[in-house]
């Protein structure tokens, strides 16, 4: 039997299926729209990432929501929670050991015919250890230990996933409030300017040297630009309010780390960091280290061995047991004492279930397929991610050199149309006219900037930090 046993532990017991191998699905060969990196270009992976940028808001703010972030802690407690169940399937590849004791007293009335009536007491006491291990023959215990592991890594991955999801979504965050801060402060300025028109024409109005309509026209110009100012307050609070709500600080925090203040006409922009430039890393390389791709393709591992789980459930279960028993009997004056031991294997099984164990398996089988399908989904989807970000990437680079040369003309034209009304060369139509294209031009900028940096943010998380930056291009506006 002790032969037997060992001969099957060292085997590892019987397989029921071939052993796992991770799905053949296509890959694209590299990226349209990037160039691969070189090998001496260094990567991002498993680095703090966000730091390139420059931002001390952004820095102290993720630091922050690391330390204490509800949606990150719960992916945190579900690894924790997959680690236990790691424990509890790896303790059923050990023996249980357990004891037993027990004391009786009784009390015996011999009521014989034959003989006077008498009583007898008696007391016995038994004790001893007792010993079960399964014989994982057909591989439950084994399969079911590797489902869990591969769970476990699952989850460890999914908590990876969130905290690139939360690192990603706060810098975003804290770049759109920068540009909505600086698109505030564009029509402050807007505001103020319109104000001295107005106030310049209404003493033209009264010289007899400008018309009502004019008046009217600056003032209709003038309301539109301060419900503008009020949206956007609104815009900008809404942000200050999801920056709070990620990284757990005030609201004054925030601003404060942010620069958002109460602004005068002509206040200086606030701080817009410019990323360093990049490329990600190819295909293969960023679908083995991206997050989602790992947990999507341990979930297949894991179903996979589920399915060996339920092929073992349907067949005999075999125990190895054990039991030594010590046994004290005192009753009549007298005392006996003895020891009982016994070992052997056990079988148990299901003789008919109606279909279950079947059907336990289809529904096994069923998961398994279903994995299979997600995790194709979820390359697609990486994919798909990477592709945009590098298009978003160009689209940004281009948009910010162009609206850099659309302000300065815009200014330009703006301050040309301003000293001509003045001296009465151009109408205050044309005047708004070019009040109207100036601050579109600088809106336009604003959101170049950002859109350069959130792109470069995008492409970190499509890729999960498999990019590789390029040197010399790290300068910030």
């Amino acid at each position: 039997m002790y032969a037997f046993a060992a001969s099957l532990l060292a085997s590892g017991g019987c397989s029921l299926q071939p052993a796992y191998t991770k799905p053949t699905l296509a890959t694209p060969s590299g990226w349209s729209g990037a160039s691969a990196p070189e090998d001496n270009q260094p990567s991002l992976a498993a680095k703090p990432w966000w730091r390139k940028l420059g931002d001390d808001a952004v820095d102290e703010l993720i630091d922050k929501a690391l330390a204490d972030n509800p949606t990150l802690l719960q992916a945190l407690m579900r690894i924790d929670e997959a680690r236990g169940t790691l424990g509890v399937t790896t303790a059923d590849t050990l023996p249980t050991i357990g004891a037993s004791a027990s004391l009786t007293r009784e009390q015996s009335q011999n009521t014989s015919p034959f003989s006077s009536s008498t009583t007898v007491l008696g007391t016995s006491a038994s004790v001893g250890p007792s010993f079960s291990w399964e014989i994982d023959l057909f591989g439950r215990v084994r399969e079911s230990v590797e489902a869990s592991q591969n769970r476990l890594d699952a989850r460890t991955a999914d908590a990876a996933s969130t905290r690139l999801t939360l690192v990603a979504d706060i810098a975003n965050d804290v770049l759109t409030l920068r540009a909505c801060e600086n698109s505030r402060r564009v029509l402050v300025d807007d505001i103020a300017s319109r104000e001295r028109t107005l106030a310049l024409t209404r003493r033209r109005l009264q010289s007899g040297f400008a018309a009502a309509v004019d008046e009217a026209r600056i003032l209709t110009g003038l309301a539109t630009s301060r419900t503008n100012l009020a949206t956007q307050q609104e815009q900008c609070a809404r942000q200050v309010n999801a920056l709070v709500a990620l990284s757990g600080q005030s609201s004054s925090r925030v601003k404060t780390l942010v620069g958002v203040a109460p602004s005068t006409p002509d206040a200086a922009p606030v701080f817009m960091p410019r990323a360093p430039a990049a490329v990600p890393a190819m295909p293969a390389t960023v679908l083995v280290q991206h997050p989602d791709v790992i947990s999507a393709e341990r979930e297949v591992a894991a179903a996979w061995a589920d399915i060996a789980v339920a092929r073992a459930n349907r067949l005999p279960r075999i125990d190895l047991t054990a039991a030594l028993t010590g046994q004290w009997i005192r009753a009549a004056g007298s005392s006996l004492d003895f020891n009982t031991w016994s070992i052997g294997p056990s079988l148990s099984g299901t003789l008919f279930d109606g279909g279950t164990g079947a059907a336990n398996v289809k529904v096994a089988d069923a998961r398994y397929r279903r994995a299979v399908t997600s995790l194709q989904g979820t390359l697609r989807t990486t994919v798909q991610d990477v592709e945009n970000a590098i298009a978003a990437q160009a689209s940004a680079e281009l948009r910010g050199a162009s609206t850099r040369e659309g302000v300065i003309a815009a200014c330009t034209t703006l301050l040309a149309s301003d000293a001509q009304w003045k001296v009465g060369a151009v109408s205050l139509f044309e005047l708004e006219d070019s009040r109207r294209q100036f601050a579109s031009a600088q809106d336009a900028q604003i959101s170049a900037r950002r859109d350069q940096a959130q792109a470069w943010i995008s492409l970190v998380k499509a890729t999960g930090g498999a990019i590789a930056l390029i040197p010399d291009n790290t300068a910030h506006e």
